[in-house]
């Protein structure tokens, strides 16, 4: 399990994505995959004024049985939603949502759609419910962390890694 420490250093580091070292970021480590270590998705997700009970609801009912799927059948190892803790002029979000998989994840067993028929045999329920939570969806985007150890001796995010090793 993440501690709560590493994930509010996750947090940190989202922060610096959100003003604008996202792009630069993205263009070093593009194709970058390590294979020993975990992978990080945050989502975020703004919705108008009033409505976060809601989409919150809406989230709650629809979409967290699934993340609750994967994280039992280990192919998500954490998933926590988050929202601000005070009010901030033009704040882009309103919620984030970090998810962590292992390194290694165990394979679900099932396609999504498999997935969601079986937590949701009312299909048009489901895809109704889906439908009013994004559309009370202001804006939404997601971007992926890769962990850098800067304990090696020359930590870097240009060289390729090929094989999970770093090629110079």
């Amino acid at each position: 399990m993440i501690s709560k420490k590493h994930i509010l250093g996750i947090v940190a580091v989202l922060g610096f994505a959100v003003i604008g070292i996202q792009s630069a970021a993205a263009q070093a480590l593009s194709g970058r995959q390590l294979p020993d270590r975990p992978r990080v998705g945050v989502s975020y997700y703004k919705v108008p004024p009033g409505k976060q009970d809601e989409w919150l609801a809406l989230y709650k009912k629809w979409h967290r049985p699934i993340m609750e799927a994967q994280i039992k059948a280990g192919t998500t190892a954490s998933s926590v939603l988050y929202a601000l803790s005070n009010h901030q002029i033009g704040s882009p979000y309103d919620f984030v949502i970090i998810s962590v998989s292992p390194a290694d994840p165990k394979p679900l067993g099932l396609s999504r759609g498999e997935l969601i028929k079986k937590l949701f045999p009312d299909t048009e329920a489901y895809v109704a419910g889906e439908k009013k939570r994004w559309e009370l969806t202001v804006d939404h985007w997601d971007t992926s962390l890769l962990e850098i150890n800067v304990d090696e001796p020359n930590p870097s995010v240009y060289y390729p890694i090929i094989d999970g090793k770093i090629v110079k």
